[in-house]
């Protein structure tokens, strides 16, 4: 703990002094980490409260643990630190706890998490929210986090103050919008939808150069982009002046040995919507007549972060998209360094006649010359139309893929009582024997190359849908054991979609054995003996999503046949991704089979970590060329094909 000291970060005064004045009801701070808006608007406005205005302060974190942690890793320490607020302090022990302290003069802290109770019949003068966009947009049932604490502080009139500070956290909703100047933020839920709101300041540099004003963003950020290796790319980087095309280096002296960024911040100008400032740093103008004073500061000027750390993050995120189509990184490097919303790269690729379009001639349900491997998917339907959706893929090398087979199982082989000749439709959530069609139709299933040799590729993996109506779950169980007694247990993997638990789960897979032996509420049975795999489904869909968008051949591209109908691409691009990030149907009679099961298919690669392979060269066994694959059938004897096998290095 050290004294505060302004100059360090210069730019949160202005929205610090807004804290404190009546023109204002709540400050609202858009920034990227690292600006110490935190320490700022939160920390620093709680001390100041207690020791020159004492009043009843709400602090809200994002969690019950994140709320535990603040009061005693930042709070304690602070008040420790600060002989002013260590003197306000109520001398009684049970005074001051984890989650709630009392002062001297009567007024109260209290260090909480989003929810109805802490909220509901309180009056609060002030309330800091920290973290916004991490928060759920609707806590209770009643609306947000922000909206419900603004109620909270309402009777104290204009001596009430609300701020909520935060990273953006959310997608674009729309991406074709255009924003009617450069200080509106693009439509988004969350913090940025709050900035809107208010007066909508940026923070501007001037250039040394030219005397212009000018806001430092990361698109203004030059490196050299010949560079592959993102660690040599951001070695050097600079900032170019928009208006002289001056380039800036973020450590060169200015004045008084001090460095560029740290003159620049010292200077810089917080600039609302509707009006200019000149070269003495004067605004002209008219801002908007609001009570909510907003902030939006971006990645450049953020003083403990710097340029090459920008550049490098970005880039190694980048390159982690390209290579795996996973945007996870790369989000999080927009939101959280940079301070923009995130627009997922290449969103509005994705349509059905795009995809049409790439249709070619590669056989009808052959496996081309370049497959190495083919996995297949299930998509278990119920109601009057049940039936078993079974897509098989076929995977190159960098996992491009071509689609070998899409067809239904529909009839089983129960004869109709009503007319023998005929076999009644399947019920998975009722037969067993029903699923045993499974195992003929796809796990043996093989498809003939197309080189002429006469030789059959069989289906690697099999993800199965677990889930759905009454009754699929406990047959699914029933099944993988029955196929585990004929030894085809490594050809089967059972799936089931799973919450994302708020983003703080990431997996994209994870391996379960549910045991609910000791409940007797649940239907389908389980006693640890079946392994489930649990699927992070949005993040599996935008895996899909970025390979479908892939315009040129190359790494995850997708192949499709001729001989695939409209419907199969309908299916493919019904879905829409929400402001959240969560995919869902425009409607619930909207048929998205076919994304559905290119995510089953993703499962299998997941799960024998065929995204993991970097050396092409020298894959494991099974993903070797046709030439070389042990697993390949010959027709003629039905065993593998005697192949010179290859270590893996």
């Amino acid at each position: 703990m050290v004294p505060w000291d302004g100059d360090l970060t210069p730019y949160m005064a202005e929205p610090m002094d807004t804290l404190k004045s009546r023109r204002y009801t709540s400050t609202i701070f858009v920034g990227p980490a690292r600006t110490a808006k935190s320490v700022s608007l939160v920390d620093a406005w709680a001390m100041d409260t207690i020791v020159n205005d004492p009043a009843d302060f709400l602090l809200v974190q994002i969690s019950q643990e994140k709320a535990a942690e603040h009061s005693q890793k930042r709070l304690d320490r602070g008040f420790n630190a600060c002989p002013e607020v260590r003197a306000a302090l109520s001398p009684r022990a049970h005074d001051n706890n984890i989650h709630s302290k009392f002062f001297k003069a009567g007024n109260f802290l209290k260090i909480g998490w989003p929810s109805k109770n802490i909220f509901a019949s309180s009056t609060y003068k002030r309330v800091a929210i920290t973290d916004y966009d991490r928060i759920p947009l609707n806590v209770g049932g009643d609306g947000s986090t922000y909206f419900q604490a603004s109620k909270r502080t309402q009777s104290f009139m204009s001596s009430g103050m609300t701020m909520a500070e935060s990273s953006p956290g959310f997608y674009v909703t729309d991406s074709t919008y255009r924003v009617s100047s450069p200080h509106e933020a693009p439509p988004t839920p969350g913090i940025l939808s709050l900035y809107n709101l208010g007066d909508r300041r940026l923070f501007f540099w001037q250039c040394p150069e030219c005397g212009e004003h000018f806001e430092p963003e990361f698109k203004l950020l030059v490196w050299d982009k010949e560079i592959d290796d993102p660690g040599k790319a951001s070695k050097e980087v600079f900032l170019a002046c928009p208006h002289c095309g001056a380039m800036h280096q973020e450590k060169k002296p200015l004045e008084r040995g001090k460095s560029l960024k740290w003159c620049l911040n010292k200077r810089g100008v917080w600039v609302p919507e509707g009006c200019t400032v000149d070269q003495n740093r004067q605004l002209h103008g008219e801002r908007k007549d609001t009570h909510i004073a907003s902030f939006w500061q971006k990645g450049p000027t953020a003083a403990f972060q710097t340029w090459n750390e920008l550049v490098y993050k970005y880039l190694a995120a980048m390159q982690v998209y390209e290579s795996t189509g996973e945007m996870h990184d790369l989000q999080t490097t927009v939101n959280t360094d940079q301070g923009l919303p995130f627009i997922p790269p290449k969103d509005q690729d994705r349509s059905a006649n795009e995809l049409m379009d790439r249709r070619d001639d590669y056989g009808c349900k052959e496996v081309p010359e370049n497959v190495r491997f083919l996995t297949a998917a299930i998509d278990v339907q119920g109601g009057k139309k049940s039936r078993f959706e079974v897509m098989v893929l076929g995977w190159g090398e960098d996992l491009q893929s071509t689609v070998i087979d899409r067809f239904n199982i529909e009839k089983s082989k129960r004869q109709d009582p009503e007319n023998p000749d005929k076999f009644v439709r399947v019920k998975p959530s009722a037969y067993l024997e029903d699923w045993d069609l499974i195992t003929e139709k796809v796990i043996n299933k093989t498809y003939p190359l197309t080189d002429g040799t006469g030789r059959f590729m069989p289906v690697l993996l099999t993800a199965c849908d677990s889930g759905g109506e009454a009754g699929v779950t406990d047959m699914a169980y029933q099944f993988y054991r029955r196929i585990k007694k004929l030894g085809l247990s490594r050809k089967i993997m059972l799936i089931k979609g799973r919450d994302g638990k708020g983003g703080k789960d990431t997996s994209v897979i994870e391996k379960s054995y549910p045991d609910n032996t000791k409940r007797e509420d649940r239907k389908a049975k389980a006693k640890g003996d079946v392994p489930v795999f649990l699927l992070l489904t949005d993040k599996i869909k935008d895996t899909v999503q970025n390979s479908l968008s892939r315009d040129k051949v190359g790494p995850r591209y997708v192949h499709f046949p001729k001989w695939l109908p409209e419907s199969f691409f309908d299916e493919l691009t019904v879905e829409e991704r929400g402001p959240d990030g969560k995919w869902r149907k425009p409607n619930s009679q909207a048929r998205n089979e076919a994304f559905d099961l290119f995510v089953y298919n993703w499962a299998a690669i997941y799960e024998r970590k065929a995204d993991r392979i970097r050396d092409w060269e020298n894959p494991p066994l099974w993903a070797l060329p046709q030439d070389s694959n042990p697993e390949l059938i010959s027709t003629d004897k039905q065993q593998a094909v005697p192949t010179r096998r290859r270590r893996r290095r």
